[in-house]
């Protein structure tokens, strides 16, 4: 499911850890070369069927404690820590197709959103396949009805990949990110 949910002034505060804002800890606009990639939306939960999950009516607190038990037992994508990354960390991932086939180098450092709770994001460092200064954003919230979500939004500067086969590369990813940490929730 794909759905918009940031507003540009939500955008620009996550843009507050750009390189250039860090030092003045300001928000500041896209750069030029920035685009949205992708912006796509999850329940958090283990997957039942080919489009069906048991949702979890659960705060988003337990998943940001269940990461900062173990970051990799949850996030799938080789070369994570297995300790909850400290801010501006250095995380050599790796995206990888079916195993360890079609490996791209996605280098990135961690920063910590102040625009809401439970929020990260990953600043692609020179070598990633997305460009560097290409971002993706993380935010666990629970729902109107008290369903826990996770919404993952991304930014590319210069991709290095055909945009339809990265978005679902990404989309994958990022599905199977919520039902494996929904697994480790119940």
């Amino acid at each position: 499911m794909v759905t918009t949910f940031l507003t540009a002034p939500a955008l620009a505060d996550t843009e507050a850890g750009h390189p250039a804002a860090a030092a003045r800890q300001a928000p500041v606009t896209p750069q030029a070369t920035d685009r949205v990639l992708y912006d796509v939306d999850f329940f958090v939960g283990e997957r039942v069927g080919a489009k069906d999950v048991r949702k979890l009516k659960l705060k988003p607190k337990k998943a940001w404690d269940e990461l900062h038990r173990c970051f990799n037992c949850s996030f799938p994508v080789d070369g994570a820590p297995k300790k909850f990354p400290k801010e501006n960390q250095y995380i050599k991932l790796k995206a990888c197709g079916i195993g360890h086939l079609g490996c791209k180098n996605a280098p990135v450092r961690y920063h910590k959103s102040n625009s809401y709770k439970y929020t990260w994001f990953f600043l692609a460092q020179k070598g990633h396949f997305d460009g560097k200064d290409s971002m993706v954003r993380f935010r666990f919230y629970d729902d109107k009805q008290g369903f826990l979500r996770l919404k993952v939004y991304a930014t590319v500067t210069h991709p290095t990949i055909p945009d339809a086969i990265n978005r679902e590369f990404a989309t994958s990813k990022w599905r199977a990110f919520a039902h494996i940490l929904g697994m480790h929730l119940e």
